[in-house]
């Protein structure tokens, strides 16, 4: 009868002990001082000086107008989560409500610091910068946006892998300019929606690299640009991993015609006035600002995307 107790108490230390690990790397979360630094680059573009605890002031004081009593790892979390997560009352986070503000009165998300943002915002709207913390103020734009009360609807949603969209070029590229490793700027063409959820709104924001630049080379061969296509930043912020495969060279051969030109793979469709051979210039590769192609989704990304209200 011992020799069976001591058996089932081994057994159960020995589970215990092998649950434990994995409950603590599930456990592992982000050091308070980088939480710190990702959120002031968030709000200001640039990390700021000071102790923790000063940081942590001054952040609570632009954002809600007030410094908390609480215990200073509780306020970083609590305001990580208000501004970059999922806040647990399933509200939608700063971060999306921001990304909205800017999508119904600019078409785009620019990306830039929050701060700076809403400033432009309010510039737009008002004329001015307003007073006033930038929680409120955001919401005061939110209700000039027809959002009652500055609440967004949200709901999580997961954008399949394979989903294909439509990008546009925001800086020119060209055989004779761009090197290796120098970074690609784009935006979303076209809103794009999971069900009546809309997930990448018109104007979100992407990113890549120039991949490899050919120059011309004898017997008349042209010159070529690679592009690998990293990235676009979703409604909520999520980064939601990007590439050209069949399905996004598909779409661009079906609507391409007179207007589409095979670069690096891609198809690329003109803007207006610059079709066809408008791209190639001599034996260079210039792809202009306003030219469009398609990509297509990774992987399968979970997205906390904003309800379709009829606007």
């Amino acid at each position: 009868m011992k020799k069976r107790i001591l058996s089932l108490l081994m057994t159960f230390i020995f589970c215990l002990t092998a649950v434990m690990p994995a409950f603590a790397e599930d456990n592992i979360s982000v050091p308070a001082a980088d939480k710190i630094t990702s959120m002031e680059k968030m709000l200001y573009g640039t990390e700021q000086s000071g102790s923790l605890i000063q940081r942590m002031d001054s952040i609570e004081d632009d954002v809600y107008g007030t410094v908390t009593a609480d215990p200073i790892l509780d306020r970083i979390d609590n305001m990580y989560d208000y501004l970059e997560g999922s806040p647990s009352n399933g509200e939608a986070s700063f971060a999306t409500r921001l990304n909205v503000v800017e999508w119904r009165f600019n078409e785009s998300m620019s990306g830039g610091p929050a701060k700076s943002r809403i400033e432009a915002v309010e510039r737009l709207l008002n004329g001015k910068v307003m007073e006033g913390s930038l929680s409120g103020r955001l919401e005061e734009l939110l209700k000039l946006a027809s959002y009652e009360d500055g609440v967004v609807p949200v709901q999580e949603v997961v954008l399949p892998k394979d989903s294909v969209l439509q990008i546009e070029f925001t800086q020119e590229l060209s055989s004779k300019m761009s090197r290796e490793g120098d970074p690609v700027y784009f935006k979303a063409a076209d809103n794009l929606y999971v069900n009546d959820v809309l997930v990448l709104p018109k104007g979100a924001t992407g990113v890549g690299k120039v991949k490899k630049v050919v120059q011309p080379g004898i017997f008349g061969k042209d010159a070529r640009i690679d592009i690998d296509f990293t990235n676009i930043y979703a409604v909520d912020g999520t980064t939601v991993a990007i590439f050209v495969g069949d399905l996004a060279k598909q779409q661009a051969e079906s609507i391409a015609g007179a207007a589409g030109v095979t670069i690096g793979g891609m198809i690329i469709l003109g803007p207006i006035g610059a079709v066809g051979g408008a791209f190639v210039k001599g034996k260079s590769v210039t792809i202009p600002v306003g030219s469009k192609t398609f990509v297509q989704t990774t992987a399968d990304t979970s997205i906390q995307g904003v309800v379709y209200q009829g606007f």
